[in-house]
């Protein structure tokens, strides 16, 4: 009986975070709050870490309050994206270097052509990643 009654206030508790609905389909994203995230202002400034929500406006990154309307991206930016974002461009541009020699080159350096499309998605998926901008997304504190 006593695990009822407790079970019944887990279901109730809601996550506080920021919530991010795409403003013409149905998709959404959730964002827990103390959670690693990156973020570009209105002024230019991008600034990650880990977030606080302060009200239903604000939020708090490295000691800076940052308002939701001053936010012109915000993505998910864990520790492991920030080491293996570089790493994979890097690693594709070296692909689409040697494959793009090889067909310079001519003979058996065409070989290194199929170098050439395995390269490419490493570059561009880090760069195209989720940026949830906020002209297509619309963000809204969740307490």
């Amino acid at each position: 009986m006593f695990v009822f009654l407790f079970s019944g206030l887990f279901l109730t508790a809601r996550e506080s975070g920021i919530s991010l609905k795409k403003e013409n389909s149905r998709k959404s994203v959730f964002l827990k709050e103390n959670k690693r995230i990156k973020i570009r202002t209105v002024g230019g400034e991008k600034i990650i870490g880990n977030y606080t929500i302060v009200d239903d406006e604000t939020i708090t990154i490295k000691g800076q309050k940052v308002g939701l309307d001053s936010i012109v991206s915000i993505s998910k930016h864990s520790r492991f994206s920030s080491v293996a974002s570089p790493v994979c461009v890097v690693v594709g541009s070296i692909y689409g270097t040697a494959g793009t020699v090889g067909l310079i080159a001519g003979g058996y350096g065409v070989l290194l052509a199929p170098l050439i499309p395995l390269g490419l998605p490493l570059i561009l998926v880090p760069i195209l990643a989720n940026k949830h901008k906020s002209k297509a997304w619309k963000y809204e504190i969740v307490n």
